[in-house]
């Protein structure tokens, strides 16, 4: 007759391992999605800011005023002046990447510093995992920008044994501004 004694004590032991290392593995990709969202966030936001650099030159020529909409089938599209709209998204972006630093407190670390991952403001546009956000790509033809950015996201929960601490993101977002046309009492707008 065989000894089976603690034969189920091992079968626990690997299920629970088995669970452990389940939780681990979700919970980095749950972060992983967080940060993505995040910084697909941040990337619509400093295109936003960027297509509301108004090329001014080319908006009075009269092509583009409020006025043409009366007399024949100007574009609705408001034109963009590529280079204060790329000096834009680059400052937008820094600016949410530096108010995320402070309050996280700045050090870099994938803790923020405090130890607490829930502690900070929820108003913040950046997740703390978030590091190294930048342009990547920057593209504008006039009437229409995209920029494409990247960051790294750094894991909650890392193992030393398979040195995979941080993943690499990228995120797109174009926009465009187009004047709508509203009925006032001064007329078309």
């Amino acid at each position: 007759m065989l000894n089976e004694d603690g034969s189920i004590s091992i079968l626990v032991f690997g299920l629970f391992s088995v669970v452990l290392l389940s939780g681990v593995v979700l919970t980095d990709i749950s972060a992983v999605i967080v940060a993505q969202r995040s910084l697909v966030q941040a990337t619509e936001s400093a295109a936003q800011s960027a297509a509301h650099a108004l090329d001014l030159d080319v908006y009075y020529q009269g092509k583009h005023s409020a006025l043409s909409f009366l007399v024949s089938n100007a574009s609705p599209v408001i034109p963009i002046d590529c280079q204060a709209a790329s000096n834009r998204a680059s400052e937008t972006l820094a600016d949410i990447a530096s108010t995320a630093n402070r309050s996280y407190g700045g050090s870099g670390d994938q803790l923020g510093g405090s130890g607490n991952w829930f502690s900070g403001s929820d108003k913040e546009l950046v997740r703390r995992e978030l590091t190294d956000i930048q342009i990547s790509n920057f593209q504008c033809n006039g009437t229409e920008v995209l920029i494409t950015t990247s960051a790294k996201a750094w894991l909650p929960i890392s193992f030393s044994l398979f040195s995979f601490e941080s993943v690499e993101l990228s995120a797109s977002a174009g926009t465009t501004s187009v004047k709508k046309r509203v009925l006032s009492l001064f007329g078309i707008l």
